[in-house]
């Protein structure tokens, strides 16, 4: 009895199996169009994630090199005698100054890279990576006695390539010391 209860309830199963053998065109779209809203949401997603590193990476590069080339005028700014006559509207464009070791320094902007101009060479202190769009430099108490000058330098950076449109703007100051007796000494 229980052998044949068992075979009619597996003949049942097999015919409801047979009924229903696969899914049907309604369940395949269904499946397709979920499926297709899954993967253009990840794609989305990754191209997203994408974007932000590229932008994260342009960033790192701006600051690098904007850092090592403001540094650099930095250090010699504050050991020189500034040449360059005061202007507060900074609208100066290249900065001039007496170097107590190396003599005459000049720094410039010339298609989007910082040169460096001393003894007459001119070599760039800043890569093709980045391009300044903007150098300024405000100088404050050059001409006056008793005072330390004080240069503001202005500028805009932007990434070279352009793809991840990124645009900084950047200003600091630094004060000029004489240090003339440290060196002669």
């Amino acid at each position: 009895m229980i052998m044949n209860n068992l075979k009619k309830i597996i003949r049942r199963f097999g015919q409801l199996a047979n009924k229903e053998g696969g899914f049907g065109m309604v369940e395949l779209i269904t499946a397709a169009f979920v499926f297709s809203i899954i993967s253009i949401i990840v794609a989305t997603n990754f191209v997203n994630v994408l974007n932000l590193q590229r932008r994260g990476f342009g960033a790192q590069k701006i600051q690098e090199e904007t850092l090592f080339a403001l540094e650099s005028m930095a250090r010699e700014i504050r050991v020189s005698q500034i040449q360059s006559p005061d202007d507060l509207g900074c609208n100066l464009t290249s900065l001039t100054m007496d170097h107590p070791i190396s003599g005459s320094v000049r720094y410039s902007v010339s298609g989007g890279i910082i040169n460096k101009t001393v003894g007459g060479n001119t070599f760039p202190i800043t890569s093709a990576k980045i391009n300044f769009t903007r150098l300024n430099f405000c100088v404050r108490g050059s001409g006056i006695d008793d005072e330390q000058p004080r240069v503001t330098i202005v500028a805009s950076v932007q990434t070279a390539s352009g793809r991840e449109g990124l645009r900084f703007d950047i200003q600091t100051t630094i004060s000029s010391r004489d240090v003339r007796e440290e060196f002669l000494n």
